[in-house]
């Protein structure tokens, strides 16, 4: 089975992060994948709405930690546009709605994925965090961008800050997802939802997205640049390979604060 399948049931194309034995963190390669997706699902004129999911019980684990160690500042800003940025602006850029089907925690990565959705429907049992700083990290995937826009800084800073997780009736009080439906509901609304919108125009409902990220000042793609220049240097402190050697061993990361 491949990490990453695309379906297509009509004019709904179905993208699926398969690699449940990993909670669906994402390597370099299915993030690569996904985007390669993301342009098909735009590039198709038959698709005219996307649902993004996770197999099994869990949306996205965010990256995968495991493959992570030290890198140079300039490796790491190469790997995170080629790999991370390309994926993150693939998705924010479909000219067509885009549904996070979420199931299970979407946190790290999977909570910036989610926010780069258009619409998200989650299960009662969904849970969120911008978890970055426990492995010694700044946010990156665009976090800090999207989740500022949704909940304000102040939110912000405090679920950055403390990376705690919050359910998904917080998250739809905070304006972060659209719907939350019982678990066993959860795939039937999904699909109704985007069959909904796949009767719509398409090509009109594109365009008022790109109103809508047109209105936010500095565009998507000037944060993205300014986050390649952080999140590199962070790569180099003493906390960062602290908090990735806390992940790997199974214990409580000990920051120093450098």
């Amino acid at each position: 089975m491949a990490d990453i399948e695309w379906t297509q049931e009509g004019p709904i194309a179905r993208i699926k992060i398969n690699r449940p034995d990993r909670k669906n963190a994402l390597g370099g390669d299915m993030r690569v994948q996904l985007a390669d997706y993301f342009d098909r699902a735009n590039a198709d004129k038959s698709v005219r709405v996307v649902m993004l999911e996770g197999e099994g019980d869990c949306f996205c684990a965010g990256a995968d930690v495991s493959g992570m160690g030290h890198l140079s500042i300039v490796d790491s800003r190469t790997r995170l546009q080629a790999h991370t940025h390309l994926m993150i602006k693939k998705l924010y850029s479909i000219e067509k709605p885009v549904i996070a089907v979420v199931r299970g925690p979407a946190v790290g990565m999977g909570l910036s994925i989610v926010l780069a959705c258009d619409l998200t429907i989650a299960s009662d049992n969904a849970r969120f965090s911008c978890i970055f700083a426990r492995r010694g990290l700044a946010p990156d995937t665009g976090a800090a961008f999207l989740l500022s826009r949704v909940v304000g800084h102040a939110k912000a800073k405090e679920l950055i800050f403390t990376t705690r997780f919050f359910s998904a009736a917080e998250a739809k009080a905070l304006q972060i997802i659209n719907e939350v439906v019982p678990d066993e509901q959860l795939e039937q609304q999904a699909h109704d939802y985007a069959a909904r919108l796949a009767t719509q125009p398409t090509f009109a409902l594109g365009m008022a997205k790109k109103m809508l990220q047109f209105s936010l000042s500095p565009s998507f793609d000037q944060f993205l640049e300014y986050e390649a220049m952080i999140q590199p240097l962070i790569h180099c402190t003493s906390d960062y390979q602290e908090g990735i050697a806390s992940f790997k061993e199974k214990r409580e990361a000990n920051f120093v604060g450098h």
